[in-house]
């Protein structure tokens, strides 16, 4: 099987963000991490991803990492 992977290089990811309306909510640090709850920046945002309609985020904490590959082995994605 294999997995689709989007990336997004650093020079992208804050036209990124905006699109996803999300780069304000990154800088005025209203957003957390979906395994960690840290507060997401953008010096430690590691993975966005969609779930059930919204938009999640993930630290690049070494737990939030390994958290997100169970997440993904556990849900087949």
């Amino acid at each position: 099987m294999k997995a689709k992977l989007n990336a997004v290089h650093d020079n992208d990811l804050e036209a990124l963000l905006i699109k996803l309306n999300l780069l304000d909510k990154i800088k005025n640090g209203e957003l957390k991490c979906k395994f960690t709850q840290e507060t997401i920046t953008l010096e430690n945002l590691h993975s966005i991803f969609p779930e059930e309609g919204t938009i999640k985020l993930v630290s690049d904490s070494p737990k939030a990492i390994i958290l997100l590959s169970e997440y993904i082995n556990e849900k087949n994605l």
